[in-house]
């Protein structure tokens, strides 16, 4: 889902200093990476890394923490898991308008009707640090028609579920740093809605729109599976790997 682009936040303090120095050639330098199959750091809008944490999600209100708290446990704990970082989900309430960057690794949810203004729209509203330019938290606010509209995605209710929670997790991918994974395929000029790298009929969770509207099932024919098979879970091909860059950047950059 689109965003506007991300607010910068100086970092509070310093953590230390380099007591010493380890000289390596050039050639054993690994180096930062900012794309790779099925994924692309959020790099134009300040977001080069993703710092090792802890980041807490917290909510805009109480309707927002009680309609959504359960949408994103499972992104949160599974980048927890599989990628090294920490999400805690919290009961906590923050009211830092959505104009304003919240304190470090924050995550503020919101529960909004249209927030950008057009059905069916969510928005991440990413922050970065300014000292290194580690994902800083921020701002998702996730269109309350998906809840209020039973069928907004269709008349199958384990589809509307399963796109719910993908729409929680995509926009939670924003805020930890991963771009729209799309990429000209096709070789016509052009990046297409929905175009992106697929492997056994999978796209990434952050293929736009969310997951690339899959219609079909591994190895073909038609159905609701693809739909279903990953729901609320970044994708272990794509996506995650690219978090565990981002992850891996954090350190690379401080060399």
């Amino acid at each position: 889902m689109p965003r506007i682009p991300a607010r910068t936040r100086p970092l509070c303090t310093l953590g230390g200093i380099l007591a010493g120095v380890l000289t390596l050639t050039a050639a054993t330098l690994p180096t930062p990476t900012y794309s790779g199959t099925g994924w692309k750091a959020l790099t134009q809008h300040g977001i080069y890394s993703l710092h090792p944490g802890p980041y807490d999600i917290v909510w805009a209100d109480t309707t927002a923490r009680t309609t959504l708290t359960r949408y994103f446990k499972l992104p949160a704990a599974q980048v927890t898991r599989s990628v090294g970082v920490r999400i805690n989900i919290t009961t906590t309430l923050d009211t830092t308008p959505p104009t304003a960057c919240p304190a470090r690794h924050r995550i503020v949810v919101h529960y909004t009707h249209q927030p950008m203004g057009q059905p069916g729209m969510s928005q991440a509203l990413p922050c970065h640090a300014t000292g290194n330019n580690s994902a800083w938290g921020g701002h998702i606010r996730m269109d309350s028609e998906y809840w209020t509209v039973p069928t907004w995605f269709g008349p199958s209710p384990t589809v509307n579920e399963a796109r719910r929670k993908d729409a929680a997790a995509h926009e939670l991918g924003h805020i930890l740093g991963l771009d729209h994974a799309n990429t000209d395929i096709d070789h016509d000029g052009v990046v297409e809605a929905g175009e992106c790298v697929a492997k056994n009929g999978l796209r990434p969770l952050m293929c736009s729109p969310n997951r690339g509207l899959p219609l079909s099932k591994p190895g073909g024919g038609a159905g609701p599976f693809v739909h279903t098979l990953e729901a609320g879970r970044f994708s272990k091909d794509f996506d995650l790997p690219g978090l565990r860059q981002l992850l891996a950047n954090y350190t690379l950059r401080q060399s």
